[in-house]
């Protein structure tokens, strides 16, 4: 029993230092990802919307 024990402590042990190490790798290989290019200013959002003829939605969570 306590041999069992023992043994899922280390391969627990071992998966906690190695899983980071792992994860960390994968990212760095990964490309970055596109991202949308936001207006700056309430103005420039409004001509964006005019030329490409789509509504302009404006969302509150309330917090004045």
């Amino acid at each position: 029993m306590k041999l069992v024990s023992a043994l899922s402590l280390a391969i627990l042990g071992a998966a906690v230092l190695t899983g980071p190490a792992v994860a960390q790798k994968s990212r760095k290989s990964e490309q970055p990802r596109p991202s949308v290019q936001y207006a700056r200013t309430w103005d420039a959002a409004v001509e964006e919307a005019k030329l490409l003829n789509i509504p302009i939605v404006v969302h509150s969570h309330g917090f004045y």
